[in-house]
Parts: structure tokens; C-alpha cells; sequence
């Protein structure tokens, strides 16, 4: 079946977990789906390496009112890894360095807060002498390990793909500012994604959906549910391209929610922000597959954010992979 030739990882769909956050949604790895595992058995599996670049500017409080926070700009590296245990299952994890910078800057200032800082709450977990992230320069960090097992079924060529994926922080790296690598937050995502290639046909599509459990942050669930769909075709035996829509609704605090929530536990909730916000979100985009080798697969994906509700603006993500299998 010509879907086991795809390299297309479900990349911006159902497995990531942050478009609209200050890092891609890229940062976040997929599991292997039934189509792509089709055509590696028991002791196969893959490595890859990645390049993220991600724009951002400004900030959607709800889909119709945008804070004008100027720009912020992201770079990235990711390092994953996928071994097949048996035919069907499949183990598989990674890690992710970012570095960004935001251009809404505030220099000079120490988390003791001089008077020209005073509109900016001291960092919620960065070293005392540490500077804002917000000073106009590129602060990078690495981000969360992620680990994860996902089981392949195939029903009459209908690829059906139950995954759980742990996310882990690297460290405690700082959550305030605009320019920050991630949430820092522990997660499980239990997901599932089908994939099928038409009959008679070079067309392919993925339908996903995953489910979130991540710790509360001042007693609030910072988890989230996210929908995927993705439409390809195989252009020829080494080549494919696809276009992807995905959504996050995220139950972290709303906009109405967040005057009260700052009044009850003061400004460190504003500190915290990034991983309180629900970060609920639509996005589309497009991407591309090139198999040569027969071992290598080069991948390309740029995605752009139409809909946002405590989100970043996401102008666009752009993601470069490249991937040997063994």
C-alpha cells in the first residue's frame, strides 16, 4: 500500500501540543501511524533531525481583540527516535532546544524590580540575579523530553493508531516573558489517529484526536483536547505533498477568568501566564515529503494560525526535517 511510502509524520497534527504557545507546535514529536510503520517490522525504526523557525506577533486575548506585544521570533532543534519492539508496536521519544527573542523588550531588569520595571512581576522560576527574558536579546534553553508508545491495527488498509506520550521538562526553565521555550509543565497525551489511502487512488487521509492530562497550576487543569486532519497525495513513488488543518481547546483559564484568578492570587499568576492561559487555537497549513535513498526522507511543513483565543498570533511555523530509517 503506497502509504507506507509516506514520511509524513502527522507533524501539526493531532501528537503536537502548542502551536499557539510561545514555541511551535512542532516542538512536540508524533507517534509513527499504522500507514508509515507499514513497511518496518520488528527491530526497524528511525532517526531524525529537525530545524524550527516560528514568527509570532502579537496576542490574541479572544478571537476578535489583539494586544499589539510586538514580535517575537523562535529557532529550534529537535532530536527523535522511533524503534519498532514488534510488527505492531512501537517506542519512540526526543528532546527540543529553542531559543527566542522577543522585541517587546524591558532592559536591565533584575526579578528585583527597579522602578522603570515596576508594570513587570518578578520571574516565577528563574534565578534571582537572572535578567527578564524580555531584554531584546536570544535566550535559549532545552525544553521537555518526550517518551512515548503507540500500537499499530490495520483494518482491511484503514491504519488505526492508539498512542500515550509523556512530556517531561528538561529542568525548571523560566515560564515569564514573551520569548520563553515552553510551559514547563508535565503531560500525558493519550491519542489516536486514522489513517487510509483512497482505493484506486494516489490520495491518502489522517484524522486524529488527543486528549491531555497535565498538572494544575494554582488548581487549574492546564490540560487540553485537539482535533487533526490532513489530506495528501503521492505525487509519485519518492514524492508527496498535503495540506493539514488543526485545533487545540485548551481548559487552562479564559479571558473573563483571568481578573478574578489575578486579584485572588496576585501577580505571580501574570509570571505564570504561559502555563495558566487555555491557549485554545485554528490553524492550517501545508507540507511536503521527499524519499530518496530509500533509507532518507527529507520533510518540509509551514503552518498559520487563523483563529485564536488566549493565543500567540502565529504568523507562520516552519519546520525542516530530515529522516534516516534503519
Amino acid at each position: 500500500m503506497r502509504i507506507q511510502i509516506a514520511a509524513s509524520t502527522f507533524i501539526l497534527g493531532l501528537f503536537g501540543a502548542g502551536v499557539a504557545l510561545r514555541a511551535a507546535a512542532q516542538v512536540q514529536p508524533s507517534a509513527p501511524t499504522g500507514g508509515d510503520q507499514g513497511g518496518n517490522p520488528a527491530g526497524h525504526g528511525s532517526v531524525s533531525m529537525a530545524y524550527f523557525d516560528t514568527d509570532i506577533n502579537g496576542f490574541w486575548v479572544r478571537s476578535d481583540i489583539k494586544l499589539p506585544l510586538g514580535n517575537v521570533h523562535m529557532q529550534g532543534a529537535g532530536f527523535d527516535a522511533s524503534y519498532n519492539i514488534s510488527n505492531d508496536w512501537t517506542v519512540y521519544g526526543g528532546i527540543r532546544y529553542f531559543t527566542g527573542r522577543s522585541d517587546t523588550a524591558f532592559p536591565n531588569c533584575p526579578t528585583s524590580a527597579p522602578p522603570q520595571c515596576a508594570s513587570q512581576p518578578p520571574l516565577a522560576n528563574q534565578h534571582p540575579e537572572s535578567p527578564f527574558l524580555d531584554d531584546g536579546n536570544y535566550h535559549g534553553a532545552w525544553q521537555d523530553w518526550n517518551l512515548g508508545v503507540a500500537y499499530h491495527a490495520n483494518f482491511g488498509n484503514y491504519f488505526v493508531t492508539p498512542s500515550a506520550t509523556a512530556y517531561i521538562p528538561t529542568h525548571d526553565y523560566p515560564t515569564y516573558g514573551n520569548a520563553v521555550v515552553g510551559q514547563d509543565l508535565r503531560q500525558l497525551l493519550l491519542a489516536v489517529t486514522l489513517s487510509h489511502q483512497f482505493d484506486f487512488t494516489n490520495f491518502y487521509y489522517k484524522l486524529g484526536y488527543g486528549y491531555a492530562f497535565s498538572q494544575h497550576v494554582f488548581g487549574v487543569n492546564t490540560g487540553y483536547q485537539r482535533a487533526d486532519a490532513e489530506l495528501g497525495w503521492f505525487v509519485n513513488d519518492r514524492f508527496s505533498v498535503r495540506t493539514f488543518l488543526t485545533g487545540r481547546d485548551g481548559f487552562g483559564v479564559s479571558y473573563p477568568e483571568f481578573g478574578p484568578f489575578v486579584g485572588r492570587y496576585g501577580p505571580d499568576v501574570v509570571a505564570r501566564k504561559i502555563q495558566l492561559a487555555e491557549h485554545s487555537y485554528h490553524a492550517w497549513g501545508l507540507g511536503a515529503d521527499y524519499d530518496f535513498g530509500n533509507r532518507y526522507v527529507a520533510s518540509f511543513n509551514v503552518q498559520h494560525m487563523f483563529w485564536g483565543n488566549l493565543a500567540n498570533d502565529l504568523k507562520y511555523a516552519v519546520e525542516a526535517r530530515l529522516t534516516r530509517s534503519f
